[in-house]
């Protein structure tokens, strides 16, 4: 299968999750803009967005991604795959930890400074990106830590998706050999 072709079907595949991926982004920045952030259950919301979007990702993108694995003729192809679901699980955690920043500025802990008023969106945008890759990767400097119960639900639930996914394609190396191997 040729490269056009892959990333073709890989997009077809994939469809679903990377729209999901944009309707939860219009959705945060709706909030964002209009929605009153003091509001004490704008946080809960987040959870319960970031909560359906984690099963998602979870049942039917990993679906989605077994029957990729039958289909791909190469390791590199799957790489692809596996590498997509990572950053749109990466940014989709980052939107996610943007808007509980920005629905209570003490949700996290930033470089030991509890107060952050003086972050730009930019800067949140920025840390909150660099807070899901190292959570994600599972490395945990502490140079910003969870401070709030929401805050430590999504960082929980990042946790275990990102677990998940690596479980994920390691129980599935030997079907990916088998598949190519046989094709």
């Amino acid at each position: 299968m040729n490269s056009g072709k892959f990333l073709n079907l890989l997009l077809k595949r994939l469809r679903p999750a990377i729209i999901l991926v944009v309707i939860v982004a219009i959705v945060y920045v709706y909030l964002m803009q209009f929605v009153d952030h003091g509001l004490s259950w704008v946080t809960y919301l987040v959870i319960f967005l970031a909560l359906i979007k984690t099963s998602y990702f979870t049942f039917f993108t990993f679906k989605q991604v077994n029957k990729s694995i039958k289909t791909c003729h190469s390791f590199g192809q799957l790489l692809w795959i596996f590498g997509l679901l990572v950053i749109l699980i990466v940014f989709s955690y980052a939107a996610d930890f943007t808007c509980l920043i920005a629905s209570d500025r003490y949700s996290f802990q930033i470089n030991g400074l509890n107060a952050i008023n003086n972050f730009s969106y930019f800067d949140f945008l920025f840390e909150t990106f660099y807070f899901s890759v190292v959570t994600f990767a599972a490395i945990g400097y502490g140079d910003i830590v969870p401070v709030t119960t929401p805050a430590k639900i999504l960082v929980m639930m990042e946790i275990g998706q990102s677990f998940v996914l690596i479980v994920f394609g390691l129980s599935n190396i030997n079907n990916i050999h088998t598949t190519i191997k046989n094709q």
